[in-house]
């Protein structure tokens, strides 16, 4: 019988003791969020992180949270809702993905409030199996929420229901914290 040797030894040994000192994280339950920045509540899946806004699966598919201040905002573009923020929708999806088609719209419901989804078939490299990025626009009193979902590749079809579970769960925290600081979206989409 061979003997490891002491460096593998010394590393099996380093190894398991980085992973008895790590934090003990459980997985294997949802886990309420209370993000006070935003003014939302939401749960995360088993297995997902959320930091800052954003919820990410193991696969590295990623919920991002965005919320726009509307106060003072170019008021064509506030009447316009949800519509004239597609335009900026799509540009962001061909920003960040190669989109391979036209966007899909309909209506839905976020935390019972009447919301727009839009869904854009997509790649993140060329040779990427076809994905999706779904957005989803609600507006709740002088707030804008942005929604965005991009599935990894290969991801789509073990992600995309645990993210509409997270979407059919999402709340209003009922008193909002300081709005959050104001954006060009709003005041500049409507003047350009």
């Amino acid at each position: 019988m061979r003997r490891a040797s002491p460096a593998a030894v010394a590393a099996i040994a380093m190894t398991a003791a980085l992973a008895a000192c790590a934090p003990a994280e459980n997985v294997t339950i949802d886990r309420p969020v209370v993000d006070k920045a935003r003014g939302v509540r939401y749960v995360v899946p088993p297995g997902w992180k959320s930091f800052e806004g954003e919820i990410r699966s193991l696969r590295g598919s990623l919920l991002e949270v965005k919320v726009f201040d509307l106060e003072g905002a170019d008021h064509r573009f506030i009447e316009g809702l949800p519509d004239s923020i597609f335009p900026q929708l799509a540009d962001w999806a061909k920003y960040y993905f190669i989109v391979e088609g036209p966007g899909e719209r309909s209506q839905t419901t976020v935390a019972g409030l009447p919301a727009a989804e839009l869904s854009y078939p997509i790649r993140i490299r060329p040779r990427d199996p076809l994905s999706k990025v779904t957005y989803w626009i609600v507006r709740r009193e002088k707030r804008l929420f942005v929604l965005r979902t991009a599935y990894a590749p290969n991801a789509l079809v073990a992600d995309e229901p645990a993210v509409r579970k997270i979407v059919a769960g999402w709340q209003f925290l009922e008193t909002p914290a300081a709005s959050p600081s104001p954006s060009g979206l709003a005041s500049s989409a409507g003047s350009s």
